[in-house]
């Protein structure tokens, strides 16, 4: 008997963090995919409170490139810190090798991340390197989201602001697919 209590004790602690990962937060990490479907990745770290951006490139890129993409981002990003005056806890991008491919990481605090930061980011990054896109319409086909579209990406942000998992989500492209998991 004294073992089946603590059974159903480690089914209850099994629980409690299974449930900490709810529905709606992988609804909001996939949205992210969804409207940018530039981004080949998105990390939710719980500790740091930030998002982890990825942008997977089309082949080699050259180390004079990638070094103008890391300084021409975080440039960008000061100006938009500047003409915003918002305070940015976390503010941080690398490159990193995966066989002949390169990927450019962007991590940025989720309290001050906004839609139109977003799209910057965005817009930026696909200019300046060829990237690989899961799908052949974007989201966006002109550069500017309809009124609705904004709404809904500002919901999501929101979202994301209010995260409670204890453990980081990913979110990723297989295909035409959205896989989100946690760690």
């Amino acid at each position: 008997m004294a073992e089946n209590r603590e059974y159903k004790k480690d089914m209850t602690a099994h629980t409690k963090n299974h449930k900490q990962v709810s529905h709606k937060d992988i609804e909001v990490l996939a949205a992210l995919l969804v409207a940018f479907p530039q981004i080949s990745k998105v990390t939710y770290d719980p500790e740091k409170r930030g998002l982890s951006i990825s942008f997977l490139c089309e082949g080699p890129v050259s180390e004079t490139k990638r070094h103008r993409l890391k300084s021409l981002y975080l440039d960008a990003i000061e100006v938009y810190r500047q003409l915003t005056d918002k305070n940015m806890s976390l503010v941080r991008c690398y490159w990193e090798t995966i066989d002949q491919f390169h990927c450019f990481h962007v991590e940025r605090d989720v309290a001050s991340l906004s839609t139109g930061e977003l799209n910057l980011t965005v817009s930026l990054i696909a200019d300046q390197v060829p990237l690989v896109a899961e799908t052949a319409e974007p989201f966006v086909t002109d550069g500017e989201f309809s009124w609705s579209a904004r709404m809904l990406l500002q919901e999501m942000l929101e979202r994301i602001r209010e995260l409670k998992c204890q453990s980081k989500l990913v979110a990723l492209r297989e295909g035409e697919k959205v896989i989100v998991f946690h760690k």
